[in-house]
């Protein structure tokens, strides 16, 4: 059982700055700081996780950098919500009225994604290869499960973005936060993502082949590992799912 989230670790290893961001950065996701909140001030900061004020500025200047807060000079730093943009977020918010489980998110996700990717492979220019190529990049290149997550959503919009279909594009982004979600739970199980981040490389590969169904074809076997694998989880909230996740993710930054 984890001994007091808010207290600073106790097994003789110091706070780094990197320990601390990722913490604050987790208590964004989780919800425990809403969009348009106030975080407590530098001195609660340096005193709640056991480090300098300088190092808390630190840490909240690289978050102001990534566009999760923003800093007023002032008055403090408040939390931005940059998991859905305006226009979606009352579609956010509907669907998670209705407690979707991982299962209903990842049904959705296969009607609307195979025929993505194949519109995708049909339509896409050489700037949009470039844009999936490139948040291809930034996963294999990331070396955390938030930063996986994240560039793994950017891919998947990406391919979106590629289908040249707004209407398309703006049905995934009302799901981005689902999807995020879906996204910790299945990147943080090593079975889930050994089968399943392979089809990365296949997806993008039949996109610039021009090759619809074969895009098709790897988009429905990518999301499909999830509907193999998830077991209990699959028919669970996700919002459950994704916040025990989450909590795991803390948990694990404390020790």
């Amino acid at each position: 059982m984890m001994a007091g989230r808010d207290a600073p670790p106790h097994d003789g290893r110091p706070p780094t700055k990197e320990s601390v961001a990722k913490r604050l950065e987790l208590e964004l996701l989780s919800g425990k700081h809403p969009a348009g909140s106030k975080l407590e001030s530098e001195r609660v900061l340096s005193q709640r996780f056991g480090v300098s004020r300088p190092m808390v500025r630190e840490v909240l200047r690289g978050l102001e950098q990534q566009g999760v807060i923003e800093v007023v000079p002032g008055r403090g730093s408040f939390v931005r919500d940059v998991r859905i943009t305006d226009a979606v977020r009352p579609l956010d918010a509907l669907y998670r009225q209705r407690k979707p489980t991982s299962r209903d998110v990842i049904n959705a996700r296969v009607m609307l994604e195979r025929e993505t990717a194949a519109l995708a492979a049909r339509h896409a220019t050489a700037e949009d290869l470039r844009a999936i190529e490139e948040a291809l990049r930034r996963f294999d290149e990331a070396r955390d499960l938030v930063s996986r997550a994240r560039a793994d959503v950017a891919f998947h919009a990406a391919v979106a973005a590629a289908s040249r279909n707004p209407v398309i594009e703006a049905m995934f982004g009302s799901i981005t936060t689902l999807t995020f979600e879906l996204m910790l739970r299945s990147l943080g199980d090593p079975s889930v993502s050994r089968e399943g981040v392979p089809y990365h490389q296949e997806i993008l590969n039949a996109i610039a082949a021009r090759d619809p169904d074969a895009a098709s074809a790897a988009m429905t076997g990518h999301l499909d590992v999830a509907l193999r694998t998830y077991g209990d989880d699959l028919d669970q909230s996700l919002d459950l799912v994704a916040q025990r996740k989450i909590e795991q993710l803390m948990d694990l930054s404390e020790d």
